[in-house]
């Protein structure tokens, strides 16, 4: 029987040196999270549906693959990680002091029509802090942004910003309800402005015309945003968060993050956002790369106490296809790799010159092979890009030494095992 190779629609196979640049790229992520306090969390891959039915807008519960269990319990497969780590902080951890600092990498699933940088298994990272409403904990989001994406030697992005709850506050003085709030920002969102002004158009209360000129506010110098809004008619709680995203925005320029686009038509897909929003855009990419904001209702949709909380989500892939795009993909590297060729089966001898390699932070790919086809092994050594491949034969072994040849510069030499790190550095 013949079976078919290829993966199922919408999902494929990672494979290097892609694979290995997504395993860099979570890697300094974790690094960075960490060093700013954040744990890290590992939530299950399949959740009750209910869990993300109740708060994650339209598309998302569209999208969703849910299915009933064998005990018949309706459950999905993730289709972000937000939703899950707020279930096991009220799960786990109401008792921990605040603020709550987590972070995660995990896959999720959404069932949409795949295209460059959208496939219906990706992979995100991501940070939560819970138990703080604080001008900082909206901060600290882009400076570890900031950081991370400076690991990256990434640094041609902008950070699109807004607060949702400008228009929240717009629609609830018009008198329209939350649930349909979340449809119009989802038709923002998906830039569908006439179907949100046709839905609008339903309440005798709606200012259209002040949604028009709201919307129309854009800018990326923090200082020019209250000028920009002062002739508006704005309800108090909408004032109030213009100033709110004024400070923020005011406090990320001083603080060297200059790449802010302040867009108050700008909306996200998830329903649960409540204030400041951001996604991260690059150029010739027309998708985020990563994005987040404040989601101050959600611990108590849940049935947890009143808690102000704030995150964000990256994607793996998109990153990659950022770094990719903008050429910065060679930077990252997998550590100095070395390719070991041995023409003797002294097993003992190769482990030893492999481990003292190792030990030294080198990637040592190990080849046994014959004294005919050493020239195809350097070949494909230097085909994959390493740097210097080490040649053990019976006069290496007879000498306690190895060959070492730098591929690039072709500079070749005959060095003592316990000199070789030294040597690989500097030759």
């Amino acid at each position: 029987m013949k079976f078919k190779v290829e993966p199922v629609r919408g999902f494929r196979d990672i494979l290097p040196p892609e694979s290995e640049f997504l395993r860099i790229i979570v890697e300094k992520f974790v690094g960075v999270v960490k060093s700013y306090g954040y744990s890290e969390l590992i939530p299950p891959t399949v959740e009750l549906f209910e869990l993300f039915a109740a708060k994650s807008g339209p598309e998302i519960s569209r999208s969703m693959y849910v299915f009933r269990d064998k005990a018949g319990r309706e459950v999905c497969l993730r289709p972000e990680l937000t939703a899950s780590v707020v279930r096991i902080y009220i799960k786990s951890l109401l008792a921990e002091s605040k603020p709550v600092k987590l972070f995660y990498v995990g896959n999720a699933f959404r069932y949409e029509e795949p295209q460059l940088g959208r496939y219906r298994e990706f992979f995100q990272m991501g940070v939560e802090l819970i138990g703080d409403s604080s001008v900082y904990s909206d901060l600290e989001l882009f400076l570890i942004l900031r950081d991370y994406y400076k690991s990256l030697d990434l640094n041609n992005y902008s950070i699109k910003i807004s607060d949702v709850g400008i228009l929240r506050s717009l629609f609830t003085t018009w008198g329209v309800g939350e649930d349909v709030q979340d449809i119009l920002l989802h038709y923002m969102d998906k830039k569908l402005y006439d179907e949100a002004i046709k839905t609008l158009n339903n309440y005798g209360r709606a200012d259209i015309e002040l949604l028009n000129e709201i919307t129309k506010v854009r800018c990326e110098n923090p200082s020019e945003l209250p000028e920009l809004t002062k002739s508006l008619s704005l309800p108090d709680e909408a004032s109030r968060r213009i100033m709110r995203l004024y400070e923020v925005t005011s406090l990320m320029s001083s603080l060297g993050i200059n790449n802010i686009i302040i867009d108050l038509s700008f909306a996200r897909g998830l329903a649960y956002y409540t204030g400041l929003i951001f996604e991260v855009v690059v150029p010739n990419l027309n998708i985020s790369i990563g994005g987040g904001g404040r989601y101050d209702n959600l611990v108590e949709l849940y049935g947890g106490p009143p808690t102000p909380s704030t995150g964000f989500a990256l994607g793996v892939e998109r990153t990659y296809l950022a770094l990719k795009g903008l050429g910065l993909t060679d930077r990252l590297g997998s550590g100095d790799k070395v390719m070991l060729i041995s023409l003797i089966d002294n097993y003992a001898y190769v482990d030893r010159v492999a481990s003292t390699l190792r030990s030294a932070g080198y990637v040592t790919n190990v080849r046994f092979t014959s004294k005919g086809k050493l020239g195809d092994i350097v070949g494909l050594a230097s085909k994959k890009g390493y740097k210097h491949v080490v040649l053990i034969g019976e006069k290496e072994f007879k000498h306690s030494k190895a060959t070492v040849k730098n591929l690039i510069t072709k500079w070749q030499g005959e060095v003592d095992i316990l000199k070789l790190p030294q040597c690989l550095r500097d030759c």
